[in-house]
């Protein structure tokens, strides 16, 4: 039987992915799944490798292309609203310089 971070590492092989998204799928937590996504993040060896998709603003579309956080931010430094995209993970193929093709977020 698989572990948790093994269901998480699946999935995320699949597809982008959001922490909502993932606590759907998985049946877990939010917390729980960030308790895993550090190691599994570290565990991930070349030539795959995880992603971050980082989180925008919906009202400014202010891009949190520099944030190292795992979780999603709660106000946008530039207009202070907190409508935030969620970032998304995913773990990409080796060397295809793309996504896999899942069922998770859209582009």
């Amino acid at each position: 039987m698989p572990t948790q971070r093994q269901n998480i590492m699946d999935l995320l092989s699949r597809g982008t992915f959001t922490l909502q998204e993932l606590s759907v799928e998985l049946h877990m937590s939010v917390k729980e799944i960030l308790v895993h996504l550090p190691h599994i993040q570290k565990s991930v060896r070349p030539p795959a490798r995880f992603v971050i998709e980082p989180a925008r603003c919906l009202n400014c579309g202010y891009v949190f292309k520099d944030r190292t956080k795992l979780r999603s931010p709660g106000k946008c430094p530039r207009c202070r609203e907190s409508h935030i995209q969620e970032p998304g993970y995913t773990i990409e193929a080796q060397g295809s310089g793309h996504r896999a093709q899942g069922t998770g977020r859209k582009a």
